[in-house]
């Protein structure tokens, strides 16, 4: 029996595909907060506030799990690290972020204590995996890339703040929920953690002509000053109450955001698409709903 949290959500919604393909007979309990109309995957659905250690508690105590799939929240972690190793659960695999590495994040700090107070205890009863994601894509649920993208393609000109040279990695939506579910069952994986990139390291400015280039559109790129775009955002940031740029988003722009896979590679076969691979399924995508 599996038990998976974040399951309604963009990577979570592959999850549970994957798990049922490969595991069809295996019994899958899903937390939510609501029904909220939501229908039935395939799974059975148990009402919780991950928030509420109470109710979380309930449902260990009525199902016995073999695997718990933890995509939601960082921040639920650790209470769900202690309910498995209490209840006995013999695999947990945490869904958390690269973000922890980055100097900018406003969480980074809160993530960074959560992991550290996880890897540096020892288990009785369960073992582990962290899983670290960089920036995820590859659809309209995606958080970052389908808006630029949209942006791009309804927009003669773009700006760029900075030279646009830091490089990322993104990591695509199918290829995470891949690696997550070759997880299960996976004796290589235990009590290691795992940095999940993109097949590709591209700079920001090579994205944004990949992506101009697949839409066959000409887009004038014209680059602002970082001291002056910071300044700029800062005081956006004070008059409008729900600013499209933040400061703190315009300095991760700027870092390098590119990380190794080698391990996973190695135990999970993790073997990720290419960037012009995914990207250009995500526009195919995009183009058939419509949005561009």
């Amino acid at each position: 029996m599996i038990l998976i949290t974040g399951w309604t959500g963009n990577t979570g919604s592959f999850v549970l595909k994957k798990i049922r393909e490969k595991f069809p007979h295996k019994e899958i309990i899903g937390i939510s907060r609501s029904h909220n109309g939501q229908k039935n995957e395939g799974i059975l659905v148990e009402i919780a506030d991950l928030s509420k250690e109470d109710q979380v508690r309930a449902v260990f105590e009525k199902y016995r799990f073999e695997t718990i799939i933890h995509i939601a929240n960082i921040r639920y972690s650790s209470l769900l690290m202690q309910l498995a190793n209490t209840y006995r659960v013999p695999h947990i695999i945490m869904v958390h972020t690269t973000g922890i590495y980055s100097k900018y994040q406003a969480y980074s700090s809160l993530y960074k204590e959560i992991e550290e107070s996880i890897l540096k205890k020892s288990y009785e009863n369960t073992t582990f995996t962290i899983l670290r994601p960089t920036m995820i894509y590859g659809n309209s649920r995606d958080h970052n890339m389908h808006k630029l993208i949209r942006f791009l393609a309804r927009s003669p000109v773009f700006p760029v703040f900075g030279d646009g040279s830091a490089v990322m990695q993104p990591v695509h939506v199918e290829d995470l929920a891949a690696a997550i579910v070759a997880c299960v069952n996976n004796e290589k994986a235990k009590n290691k953690d795992y940095d999940l990139s993109g097949g590709t390291v591209v700079t920001y400015k090579e994205i944004l002509q990949m992506i101009i280039g697949l839409l066959q559109k000409k887009v004038i790129f014209f680059h602002v000053p970082l001291k002056l775009a910071i300044g700029l955002a800062s005081i956006y940031g004070k008059l409008s109450k729900k600013p499209l740029i933040s400061v703190e988003q315009i300095e991760r722009l700027q870092e390098d955001k590119s990380y190794p896979f080698d391990k996973a590679a190695a135990d999970l076969n993790y073997h990720p698409r290419s960037f012009f691979e995914g990207i250009k399924q995500e526009i195919s995508e995009l183009k058939k709903e419509g949005l561009i």
